[in-house]
C-alpha cells in the first residue's frame, strides 16, 4: 500500500476532548455546469465549472487515508454527466480505490456508453440516484424548468434497468414540496413497477434558489407527518425495498433508525442524523469544502492544499470541532438525543443564520 493510502487517524483537538475521526461518506460536486434551472437548487449559486480530474483524486485519497471503511463516495454536480471529461473522472475515481460510488443525477444525460464503462470498471456497489419529483410530467417539468425533465428521468431509469449489473442500485429521489407528501405511497409504487430497489425522500432546505421560497418549505406539523410516512411506508413495502431520508429529524420518530458509531472503538461518540463536517463532508465544483451540500459555510478552499495542509486545516477548523463536540444552541443543544439526532444543521443556518441554532423543524418542545 503507498503512503498516500495509508489508514490514520484524523485527530481532532478540542479544549476537552482528543476525538479520532474515522470519515464515513464523502460528496464532491465534480461540476457546477448543469443543463437545468430547478426552482429548488442548492447549487444556484456556483460557478458553473467543472473541477479538474487531478482535484478530484486528492479529495478522494484524502477521504481514503482517514476512513478505516472507505465507506462511500458519492459524486454530484451541478449535473455530474455535464462534465466535460466525465469519463475520465469516473476511470481515476475507481483507479483510486473506490468500490462503493453513488452518482446523483437528473438522468437527462445517461447514455449507453456511460453504462457500459460502469460495467468494465466493476465497482463493487453502484448506485444510481435518479431525481423524480412527481408523477405528473408537467409538475416535474416545471419544477426542474426543463421541457423533457420527466422524459428523459424516465428514459434514464428504463436504460438503466435493462443494462443493470448484478450489483447495480437503481435508486429514485423525491424532493417533495409540502403539498406533495401524499404522493409518496404513489412514487414507491411507480418506483416498484420499473423493479428500481430503492426510493429517498427528502423535504425542500432552506439553500441555494430556494432559500427564497418559504413556500416550498415545510411546517413543523408537516414534517412531522412526513417522517411518520416513511416508517409508515417502510412497513407497508418491507426489505429488501428501501425507503429512505437523510433528514435527522427520523430519529425523534424512530431512534433506532439513525443511530450508528463514529468508529468501531468501545469509546466512541455515536453519531447519527448529522454528521456533517464531523465525519462526513462535501467539496463544491469551485473546491471549497462545505458539512454538507447543503451548507454554504465553507470550511477551507482544498485546490491549493496538499493532503496533509487539507488534514491539517481539518484538525484546527472550529466548525469540525463546534460539530464534533455538539456545541448546538436552544433547544437542539438541550436536547437528549442531540447526539443521535443534532437536528439539520443546514436548516438552522438557513433560517437561522448560524449553523449551531436549533432546528427550525423540529417540533419537540424540550
Amino acid at each position: 500500500m503507498s503512503k498516500n493510502n495509508t489508514v490514520k487517524k484524523l485527530s481532532v483537538e478540542t479544549d476537552t476532548t482528543i476525538y479520532e475521526i474515522e470519515l464515513g461518506q464523502i460528496q464532491i460536486a465534480i461540476t457546477g455546469r448543469c443543463n437545468m434551472d430547478c426552482q429548488h437548487c442548492r447549487a444556484a449559486n456556483e460557478i458553473g465549472e467543472d473541477m479538474p480530474i487531478e482535484q478530484i483524486v486528492k479529495i478522494i485519497r484524502f477521504g481514503k487515508r482517514y476512513s478505516q471503511a472507505y465507506k462511500e463516495v458519492v459524486i454530484s454536480g451541478g449535473e455530474p454527466f455535464a462534465h466535460k471529461e466525465f469519463e475520465s473522472v469516473i476511470k481515476e475515481v475507481r483507479k483510486n480505490g473506490v468500490e462503493s460510488l453513488t452518482i446523483t443525477t437528473n438522468g437527462t444525460l445517461v447514455t449507453e456508453k456511460h453504462l457500459q464503462l460502469f460495467k468494465e470498471l466493476a465497482f463493487r456497489k453502484l448506485t444510481f440516484s435518479v431525481s423524480l419529483d412527481s408523477l405528473d410530467p408537467l409538475a416535474h417539468n416545471e419544477f426542474r424548468r426543463h421541457k423533457n425533465a420527466y422524459d428523459l428521468a424516465i428514459q434514464a431509469v428504463k436504460m438503466i434497468q435493462k443494462e443493470k449489473a448484478d450489483n447495480w442500485i437503481t435508486s429514485l429521489r423525491m424532493t417533495l414540496k409540502p403539498s406533495m407528501i401524499d404522493e409518496m405511497d404513489d412514487m414507491i409504487q411507480f418506483a416498484k413497477s420499473f423493479g428500481v430497489e430503492r426510493v429517498g425522500f427528502s423535504s425542500i432546505h432552506p439553500s441555494g434558489a430556494a432559500i427564497s421560497r418559504p413556500d416550498f418549505w415545510m411546517t413543523k406539523a408537516q414534517k412531522k407527518q412526513f417522517l411518520e410516512n416513511i416508517f409508515v411506508l417502510r412497513k407497508k413495502y418491507p426489505l429488501p425495498f428501501r425507503i429512505e431520508t437523510n433528514d435527522p429529524l427520523k430519529c425523534i420518530v424512530r431512534s433506532d433508525d439513525c443511530t450508528e458509531e463514529s468508529s468501531d472503538r468501545d469509546d466512541s461518540i455515536k453519531f447519527g442524523g448529522c454528521g456533517a463536517a464531523a465525519v462526513t463532508f462535501n467539496v463544491c465544483a469551485n473546491g471549497d469544502m462545505t458539512p454538507c451540500a447543503l451548507m454554504d459555510l465553507p470550511m477551507m478552499n482544498v485546490f491549493n492544499l496538499s493532503i496533509d495542509e487539507m488534514a491539517e486545516n481539518y484538525r484546527k477548523n472550529e466548525i469540525v470541532k463546534n460539530m464534533l463536540k455538539m456545541n448546538l444552541k436552544g433547544k437542539c443543544g438541550t436536547c437528549k438525543i442531540k447526539y443521535s439526532c443534532g437536528g439539520c444543521r443546514a436548516r438552522a443556518l438557513g433560517i437561522n443564520g448560524d449553523y449551531l441554532g436549533e432546528d427550525p423543524d423540529c417540533w419537540l418542545d424540550n
